[in-house]
């Protein structure tokens, strides 16, 4: 498996040497396992880089344009050769643009590589298509792609309790992971629904619900959970993402983890940027309650007519008439 960061080093080692002195970009070619061709090149000056996908003659136009196309680079086809004298070759070319983070370029063509590797060159282009699809999502986030505190704190409280869970169900538990893709509950296990809410709050605890369909049991089969964490959040005290991250991935088989890697980017984690995510976070307590009956919230029942996405919050103190030991949860839920 070829790694674009280390190429790009040695490349940027190499504009040092005498005999490349005078160079404005230098190319290196690598054929993976299924000879496929991967160009890669750097400009000396801007610290650009373009990476180069040979695709067969019969690829048409249309099947080109028919690729999605991201801000932070420009796809092109054209006719490169590796080195002067040497067959030209048609290629999907991928060319980093000023002014977008590289890191996150280099990432999503280590992706279109390593997916590249075991395929024949026919299927190429469908493969950077899908691959390219899976980003989208990412791409539509924030502007900088850097999650703010908060979209931090609500991701490691989900994989606090997805973590438990795979130690209390197995890694089956990754498949109950829903808040990664937008669904009305952070989990589903069976016909039961959990919501999951942190709170950084030093004083009474208090949680955000973010409209009035979050806390609504009629819309669940089974039983609808509320699990709050109350989190300490720091620059230096306690773990960062990356750690509960990589925890996690050591449960999980190949399949698995390229599972959870798409997941997280849905989210707008990049696996391979942890650097990216620099809050550090401490679980102080965990509780459980059972959403039902006269349990505080704002539902649809009791809205307005033509009032909607009402956010509120609800006082926990108010709440422990309905609250059960977290390991009641855990072993009753789904069942």
């Amino acid at each position: 498996m070829i790694s674009l960061i280390n190429i790009l080093e040695d490349i940027r080692k190499d504009f040092l040497k005498e005999q490349y002195k005078d160079s404005v970009v230098l190319t290196r070619r690598f054929v993976l396992e299924k000879n496929n061709i991967i160009i890669v090149s750097l400009y000396k000056n801007t610290g650009l880089c373009e990476i180069a996908i040979e695709i067969p003659e019969k690829i048409t136009i249309e099947e080109l344009n028919s690729i999605p196309k991201w801000k932070g680079m420009e796809e092109k086809c054209e006719m490169l050769s590796d080195k002067i004298g040497s067959r030209r070759r048609r290629c999907l070319s991928f060319e980093q643009l000023r002014g977008y983070d590289q890191a996150i370029f280099i990432n999503v063509m280590q992706d279109i590589c390593d997916a590249l590797k075991y395929v024949d060159k026919e299927k190429c282009v469908s493969i950077v298509k899908k691959t390219l699809q899976k980003w989208s999502i990412f791409f539509q986030l924030e502007k900088n792609y850097v999650l703010s505190a908060n979209v931090q704190q609500g991701l490691y409280s989900e994989l606090w309790i997805l973590e438990k869970m795979i130690k209390k169900k197995g890694v089956k538990a990754l498949e109950y992971w829903t808040g990664c893709n937008s669904e009305a509950h952070d989990f589903y296990i069976g016909c039961d629904a959990v919501e999951i809410k942190s709170s950084s709050a030093k004083g009474p605890e208090r949680v955000k619900i973010s409209n009035e369909y979050q806390l609504d049991e009629t819309c669940v089969m089974g039983v609808l959970y509320l699990i709050c964490l109350n989190i300490k959040r720091s620059e230096v005290d306690g773990e960062k993402l990356s750690e509960i991250v990589a925890r996690i991935m050591l449960q999980l088989d190949l399949k698995q983890k390229e599972i959870f890697k798409e997941k997280l980017l849905k989210v707008g984690y990049v696996y391979a940027i942890s650097e990216l995510y620099t809050y550090h976070f401490r679980v102080r307590e965990e509780s459980c309650f059972i959403v039902k009956d006269k349990f505080p919230r704002i539902t649809p029942k009791n809205v307005g007519k033509g009032i909607g996405a009402v956010e509120y919050e609800i006082s926990l103190d108010a709440c422990r008439s309905y609250m059960i030991e977290i390991e009641s949860f855990y072993k009753g839920v789904g069942y």
